[in-house]
């Protein structure tokens, strides 16, 4: 019923036809050996040899492989990484180390009850780094024996692991039956991975049985019998030796002629072998199928026989050459186990599989075993059946292994439709979808308003994934009403904490899409915030300061209250509170406390496995250093995010990691890569969304611009300006679509146009109130305004900027004045601004600014300064994120474990930084990396 260590076969002894295989597996062994992952999947129906060649291809690995780690998957299932907990049996009792520490509810044995549930992901990671500490000895092969049965999990994990293997000294090796046995999707994700070499065993060719043949007889066949036996047998090796042993056990010597072979033909079918045998053994062969490998006592209970007359049934089997003799009751091959099943009627094969689940339930054994049992059968479950069901469930969500969860519970709800807890529990593990109906079901049952809360609360946080934040926004308002109706004026800390819980998920659900927005706005505006001394209070308060920063209250007041969230580290609520306080603060221009706000979310991330959260935090992490100015960092840290990505497969869902790094490559003078990536997102309903949206417009635009389509540019602008209509948003400096338009219209000539966006953008500017979004308003205005008037504007707009943290804006800001000076016919002013905004771009490597202030120098009779840029400059975002990390003295593997990237990428970003800057070594990186005062010359 479990997974176990042992691949099931006897001794490989000599294979014959099998050569290619083995030399193919050889060939796989040598690259692994060398740090180059490989996989082999050995494919053929039942018999063919797939076991025989596995194992000696293991013997004749030898020593050539510092640990080898085997596991069988048994037909009649097993629980949440099964297979799994047998690889890695023999690690039981050993202390893991840095991220190998998240594997450990998947090779537990037994949790404690109260433990919470492990997500998915972060199990996935764990086992990988397990994986690949075991490597560091050497190369680590991991066999697989009928892989076709294996749990979900741990396929997902093998495929996770291969995905991973470029680098490793990693050898997996795969035996797949294909007979009537359905494909799981991982394992067909494994045979089409480059680095797998998949292997369809062919039944033996006549001349591979006649070499079979003579090596295991006292005489030499002749070739007819040689030739009828692979027709009799039809080359399966598993046939062919059962004929053998027949004739090794003929007392009258081995007969070789065409005669006795077909004599023979017959005593080995299995249907004929069954039919010979005594009812009471064939009801303990029918226990045997539905509980292998287990004790004589379970077998005889199951059987209804008694343990004695159990023992001679399997003593009658084993003379037919059909059972095993071994410690548990076993059938020599799959085959007749099969056969078994096939000619018992389906009624009582149900019959004996509950009373099977019942016997192992009876005796202690974990629920998830006997969960398998119960799975297999039709209809509804018995209490008692339920019961364990819902055990086995709450195991599995406890291992990182909802889908096995969501399993057991939608049996359970064929009895228990109407329990709140069953839906609630089903809800969290289920697809979004499918948890949501569970939700709305268990809504109904429910007329508590305290009661209520909760389960809307679940349903609001299950919406975001599921894009349902409009009907959840309606569920979790109708939920407070009706609370509020009950509790009063004066609630108790109880209930006032789930108000305020309530509030915030009602925030987060009511900013997610623009439909929402003005009502979420209306609801909120006179709500007095809160002290932040809670969880759940700071959670409010970080939400009350986004949602006043998207309406333009004063940049001080929302950034004091994000600022409040920011006193007590906690991350309860999955860093909702310190995600919804980095908005305000960085767009007020309290970029540390953003930053800071952020680097705890990514720290959490990392120590927790949640590269989900992790992606979101960093390129959240990314616009900020790009509003800061440090396209710097905002380069490594949105390339770093990519990576995970495009790692994970995570395009279709997730949207700011291509944001963020389009922006930051239109800064760096790359343009079309920007928009390639862009263009690449392909998020359904996307210009519903409140966020990421208008992020995306703004980037698109810039890209555009950057490419020399100002009309591309404009279009994009302009739809940015009526979706922010729409939804209601007001700030100047969260979408700046205003600036950017005034710009290039004034560079149009379309000065009327420009105006009126200036203006749009000055007055929300000045009820914004930060130096930078004033100056940026200046700016606009004096970009559109005609003659020598638009100096003193331009001059201001300096003057503001200057004081600011908005150094890319600075940089503009003096560039439009150096223009605006060369056009009154002031070419010496002009080219001393224009090379300030040179000498600004250079600092904060802005390359598309750069390029445009460095010709408008030249047009106003100026020259460029000769200089070197330092080799630092070239390298990229990742490069330099690795090579500082690697500055600092974490080794290759911490640096994949904090950055959720493979030991291989951060080997390729350290060997291009090291050719790019000139070093030999992590020894020379810290001084080299030092090197970053040199100006650049465009």
């Amino acid at each position: 019923m479990v997974a176990d260590q042992l691949v099931q076969a006897g001794p490989p002894g000599d294979l014959v036809g099998r050569d290619d295989e083995l030399d193919r597996i050889a060939e796989a062994a040598r690259l692994a050996a060398t740090g180059r992952g490989r996989a082999v999947l050995l494919r053929g129906p039942a018999g063919i040899g797939k076991t025989g060649v596995l194992l000696s291809a293991l013997e004749r690995l030898g020593d050539s492989a510092t640990r080898t780690l085997t596991a069988h998957c048994p037909e009649t299932g097993s629980g949440a990484y099964g297979t799994v907990r047998a690889l890695f049996a023999s690690l039981q009792g050993t202390e893991f180390e840095g991220s190998a520490r998240l594997a450990l509810p998947a090779l537990a044995a037994e949790q404690a009850a109260g433990d919470t549930a492990s997500g998915t992901y972060a199990v996935l990671h764990g086992l990988h780094w397990l994986a690949a500490d075991l490597t560091a000895e050497g190369l680590l092969v991991l066999a697989v024996d009928d892989v076709q049965w294996c749990d979900e999990n741990s396929l997902r994990f093998l495929a996770f692991l291969l995905r991973r293997a470029e680098n490793l000294p990693l050898l997996v090796l795969l035996t797949q039956r294909v007979d009537g046995v359905a494909q799981a999707d991982a394992l067909g994700e494994i045979a089409a991975m480059p680095l797998c070499d998949t292997a369809d065993l062919p039944a033996l060719e006549p001349d591979a049985v006649a070499e079979l043949l003579t090596g295991a007889l006292r005489e030499p066949p002749g070739a007819d019998f040689a030739a009828r036996c692979a027709q009799v047998t039809g080359g399966n090796p598993f046939l062919i030796n059962r004929v053998l042993r027949r004739l090794r056990e003929d007392p009258a010597g081995a007969r070789t002629d065409v005669e006795r072979l077909d004599e023979l033909g017959r005593t080995v079918v299995l249907r004929s072998l069954l039919d010979r045998l005594s009812d009471r053994a064939m009801a303990v062969a029918r226990a045997v199928a539905i509980l292998p490998g287990e004790q004589l006592e379970l077998i005889a209970s199951l059987a209804g026989i008694h343990r004695r007359m159990t023992a001679t049934a399997l003593r009658e089997m084993r003379e037919h050459d059909l059972a095993v003799s071994a410690s548990g009751a076993g059938f020599v091959h799959d085959f007749v186990r099969q056969e078994v099943l096939e000619r018992t009627p389906p009624a009582e094969l149900d019959r004996l599989r509950e009373r099977a689940a019942m016997l192992l339930n009876d005796v202690g054994r974990p629920a998830e075993e006997v969960a398998v049992l119960l799975l297999a059968l039709p209809g509804e479950p018995s209490p008692w059946m339920a019961g364990v069901l819902r055990d086995a469930a709450t195991r599995a969500e406890q291992r990182g292994a909802p889908g096995v969860a969501a399993r057991c519970l939608e049996r359970v709800l064929l009895v228990h439709g109407s329990d709140v807890a069953v839906l609630t529990q089903a809800a969290r593990v289920s697809e979004p979808v499918t948890g949501l109906r569970y939700l709305e079901r268990a809504l109904e049952l429910i007329d508590d308003p305290r009661a209520r809360v909760p389960i809307a609360v679940q349903y609001a946080v299950s919406s975001l994934t599921a894009q349902n934040s409009v009907r959840a926004f309606e569920v979790v308002s109708a939920a407070l009403d009706e609370l509020d109706a009950v509790l009063g004026t004066d609630p108790g800390d109880v209930d006032r904490t789930l108000r305020t819980l309530a509030e915030s998920v009602l925030l987060i659900s009511g900013m997610d899409e623009k439909s929402t927005l003005s009502r979420i706005e209306t609801r909120f505006r006179n709500v007095v915030p809160p002290p932040g001394d809670t969880s759940a209070e700071r959670q409010l308060l970080s939400m009350l300061a986004a949602l006043g920063t998207l309406f333009n209250r004063p940049a001080a007041e929302v950034a004091e209250q994000a600022r409040q969230v920011l006193r007590i580290d906690d991350m309860e609520g999955g860093g909702w509170a310190f995600m919804g306080a980095a908005l305000p603060l960085y767009l007020a221009d309290d970029n540390e406390s953003a930053l800071a706000a952020l680097g705890k979310l990514v720290e959490h991330a990392q120590r927790s496995g949640q590269a989900w959260t992790y992606c979101l935090a960093i390129s959240t992490r990314a616009m900020v250093h790009h509003w800061t100015g440090d396209l710097t960092e905002a380069l490594a840290d949105a390339q770093t995010c990519h990576e995970v990505l495009v790692q994970e497969s995570w395009a279709e869902a997730m949207t700011m990691p291509q944001i963020a790094l389009a922006g930051a490559l239109t800064a760096q003078g790359e343009p079309a890569r920007a928009e390639e990536l862009l263009n690449g997102i392909t998020r359904s309903r996307f210009e519903d969304f409140s966020m990421e949206y208008h992020q995306f417009l703004m980037a698109s635009a810039r890209a555009r611009e950057g490419a020399g389509d100002a009309e591309g540019a404009l279009e994009r602008l302009f739809r940015c300006a009526q979706s922010l209509r729409e939804a209601g948003i007001a700030n100047p400096v969260f979408a700046p679509w205003w600036f950017d338009a005034a710009r290039i219209l004034g560079d149009l000539g379309r000065l009327d146009e420009g105006m009126q966006a200036a203006e749009h953008g000055a007055v929300l500017a000045q009820q914004w109130g930060t130096r930078r979004a004033q100056g940026m308003a200046l700016a606009a205005r004096g970009a559109v305004t005609e003659g020598r008037a638009a100096v003193p504007l331009l001059s201001e707009a300096v003057r503001v900027l200057a004081d600011s943290p908005g150094k890319l804006e600075h940089a503009k800001a003096e560039h439009l004045l150096g223009r605006a000076l060369l056009r009154v016919g002031e070419p010496e002013g002009a080219r001393e601004h224009l090379r300030s905004a040179l000498d600004l771009s250079v600092l904060r490597r802005d390359h598309a600014q750069v390029a445009a202030s460095s010709a408008a120098l030249l047009a106003a009779g100026g020259r460029l300064r000769q200089g070197t840029d330092s080799p630092v400059h070239a390298l990229s975002g990742s490069e330099r994120r690795v090579a500082a990390r690697a500055a600092e003295g974490a080794t290759n593997r911490e640096i994949a474990e904090s950055l959720f990237l493979t030991v291989r990428t951060v080997e390729l970003h350290l060997t291009s930084a090291y050719r790019k800057l000139g070093v030999r070594g992590r020894a020379e990186l810290a001084g080299a990396l030092e090197d970053d005062s040199a100006v650049s010359v465009p």
